[in-house]
Parts: C-alpha cells; structure tokens; sequence
C-alpha cells in the first residue's frame, strides 16, 4: 500500500500538489514532460522534502511535515531505477547488483536470487563487464536487477524501458508483471508511452502541470477520460 499527499514549491516552476494512493499493484504515472511525475518519485525516495503533506507505504510513514517526520533515502527500504541508471563506474556488473550486499556475506537465497536477476534480465554473459562497456539498454537492466537485490518494500521505474529495443522492451514488460504479482510490493512506473501505461498499469494516474487530473483503472479511465485533455493523452 502506498498513499502519496503533498505539496511542493519549486522556483522557476508550478507547484507540484498530488494526491493518491494504490495497493500492491502497479501504478503508472502518466502526463505531459515537466508534470511532476518523476518529481513525485523523488518525494518518495526521500531526494527532496516536500513542503507539506505525508507519503506512506504499509504501515510506515516516510515523510510527514506536520509531525517533522522525514526518513533518510537509505532507510526506506525503495528500489528506483533512475531514467541515468546511476551505475558505480567502478564496480562490475556483479559488483553493482550486489551492492546493496556488499556490507555482508552474501546468503545462498540472496545468491541464487543474483542468478535468477541476471538470467532473467539476460546480463549472464556481462558480469566482469564494467558500465563504460556496456550499451544503454544494458545498463538499464543492470540497474534494474541492482534495485531488485535490495528487496525493496516498494519499487520506482522511471521510464524503465526507454533504452531496450522493442523485444526486450516487451519481454522485461511482461516480466516485471510477473515479478510484481510474485513480489506482492508496489510498483510506481513513469513513461510517456501510453501503450506502455494501458499494457502494464492496474492504475493509471494522470498528471497536468503538478497535480493529478484522473486516476483509476486504465479502461476506466480510456473510455470515461475527466475531460479533453485527459481524452487527448489516452487516445492518441
């Protein structure tokens, strides 16, 4: 469970004000460029504290102005896959997926969920590479099975597919799906592909100029959209 409700001013832009919340499901963020939509995922992650308002996610309270509670990024146990990957260019590709290990011995599940990452995201024959000898696409998922290791109570992906090509971008479509169904967290995905949003998103929360305009399921909202701007975005 995942509830999100506040306010943020930022200079030179219009004040971000959302609200919504959603299950263990995923929820796609959708709207127009400079939205808010990767701003929420910031608030979230704990990168930047909003001015007012709570977010929580089950029975935990990350953020919380009037109680002056505001937990740090690392403690709050979240995966985000940034749009930059964020890779150590140090550190192998096995290095990066076990970072979050990297302060203890490694257990055999932890091991063998290493091995199911990185076949499943087909990064087997990458693991002594290091990020400069990587394609974007594969840097993407490398980020990925890294945010999975750390076996995150809630999972952000923004733009998570925008470096794949189209097969890989529908097989790790489908995965994820399948993964968030066994992991039972919430996923908070952001894209600008409505066809990625309708495929993968059992809610879909749009976004106009930092505040959401509708959410509710994807076919809801495709064939009842709030109003044209809404109708616009969803049906092309």
């Amino acid at each position: 469970m995942i509830e999100v409700n506040f306010t943020k001013k930022l200079k030179n832009h219009f004040p971000i004000e959302v609200s919504w919340s959603a299950g263990d499901e995923i929820v796609a963020l959708f709207g127009p460029s400079g939205a808010g939509k990767s701003i929420t995922l910031q608030a979230i992650a704990g990168f930047i504290a909003p001015d007012e308002g709570s977010i929580r996610v089950n029975n935990t309270v990350l953020f919380d102005a009037s109680a002056k509670i505001n937990i740090a990024p690392q403690k709050r146990k979240i995966g985000y896959l940034f749009q930059n990957y964020a890779l150590f260019p140090h550190l192998s590709v096995t290095q990066n997926i076990l970072f979050a290990c990297s302060d203890r011995e490694i257990t055999k599940a932890e091991r063998d969920e290493f091995y199911s990452y990185t076949e499943m995201f087909q990064l087997s024959v990458l693991l002594d590479k290091y990020p400069s000898q990587l394609s974007g696409g594969q840097k993407q998922r490398v980020a990925l099975a890294r945010a999975l290791m750390s076996r995150p109570e809630l999972l952000l992906l923004d733009e998570p597919f925008a470096a794949l090509d189209m097969i890989m971008r529908k097989r790790l479509r489908n995965e994820i799906k399948e993964l968030q169904k066994k992991l039972k967290i919430p996923m908070v995905l952001v894209t600008h592909d409505i066809d990625e949003a309708m495929m993968m998103a059992d809610k879909l929360v749009i976004y106009d100029q930092g505040t959401v305009v509708q959410g509710g399921e994807p076919e809801y909202i495709l064939n009842n959209p709030a109003n044209a701007m809404v109708a616009e975005l969803v049906r092309g």
